[in-house]
């Protein structure tokens, strides 16, 4: 299997694990029809040197705000080459579903009627062109914008059937997260049809100097909107204590987004292969989304049970002013 082939498909897992200083992880993000229960399953690997070296499963209960991580041997590991298909210990991860065998979540949750972000040869995932360049800090992938959910899982999480709940996977592999950035993604809208956004802004480190590097993918009733560095969108962020404020223009389209803050648990990140930073996330936080064509405004809903970062020093994304 060629490099081109994993280009492709974003979803695979991308590195070897003879790799150093190199991490890779998936986001599974689940929440319960009545939005009673979410959480996140993060399985991935973390290749620092040949000691340090292992896989790892974070979980997030978004509803008490807890989290946990779960170090495994990294011989537990293993992956598909041609698809999706990750095994962690007696875990097991896909685009079907997942398989969860752990102490606060045991069993089966199944996927189906994904809704995957547009793709082509220019743009083989949601980085577009930035897919092709070689030496990028860290790269991002989004698997499925929205899906349903059915199954049943127990434990300390709760009893919980997740019968017409909605899911969101994406994922990230590279040496490190970005210095600082802003990260959102909602697909409970206020709206009767399939609605999914995920944003990110964030420091992207180019030939000695960095640019405030952006992506948004919004899906309206099958229809994706994108606003994105690579496509000569344009962009203002502004962050407050309680709020983040971003506008993006792309052509006609001008997208407003006000992103309340919700309360906050501690994950592990990846520093040059190594888990040892920490970040924190809100799977509680609160979305108000306008989309304008022509300055007339043709969608606006509000996202609950929204993901939330802000991490780092973020004055040097904000701009009051439309900036690339």
């Amino acid at each position: 299997m060629g490099i081109g082939y994993k280009l492709f498909h974003p979803e695979i897992f991308q590195g070897r694990l003879s790799k150093r200083k190199y991490f890779e992880g998936w986001y599974y993000k689940m929440v319960s029809a009545d939005e009673m229960k979410a959480i996140a399953i993060i399985p991935g690997i973390a290749l620092f040197n040949k000691k340090e070296r292992h896989a790892f499963i974070q979980v997030f209960n978004g509803i008490d705000h807890t989290t946990s991580y779960h170090r495994f041997d990294i011989n537990e590991f293993s992956a598909n080459k041609r698809e999706l298909d990750i095994t962690i210990g007696n875990n097991h991860f896909s685009k079907k579903g997942v398989k969860l065998d752990l102490p606060e979540i045991q069993g089966e949750i199944s996927f189906s009627n994904m809704i995957l972000p547009q793709a082509s040869m220019l743009s083989p995932g949601v980085m577009g062109w930035f897919s092709y360049v070689p030496f990028m800090q860290c790269r991002h992938g989004v698997v499925s914008m929205h899906h349903d959910l059915v199954g049943q899982t127990s434990g300390s999480f709760g009893l919980t059937d997740w019968k017409d709940g909605i899911g969101y996977i994406e994922k990230d592999w590279g040496a490190s997260f970005p210095k600082c950035w802003i990260w959102m993604h909602s697909n409970h809208f206020d709206v009767q049809k399939p609605a999914s956004i995920m944003a990110s802004v964030a420091h992207i480190p180019w030939m000695g100097r960095f640019f405030p590097g952006f992506i948004v993918v919004l899906v309206i009733e099958g229809v994706e909107y994108r606003f994105a560095t690579y496509n000569q969108s344009v962009m203002k962020c502004l962050v407050f204590d309680d709020l983040v404020l971003l506008e993006f223009k792309h052509h006609d389209l001008h997208l407003l987004i006000t992103a309340y803050r919700g309360e906050t648990a501690t994950l592990h990140m990846p520093v040059q292969g190594q888990m040892t930073g920490k970040m924190s996330e809100s799977l509680r936080a609160r979305l108000e989304i306008r989309l304008l064509k022509n300055d007339h405004e043709i969608w606006s809903s509000n996202g609950t049970t929204a993901g939330l970062d802000i991490y780092g020093d973020t004055s040097v994304l904000e701009s009051s002013a439309w900036r690339k």
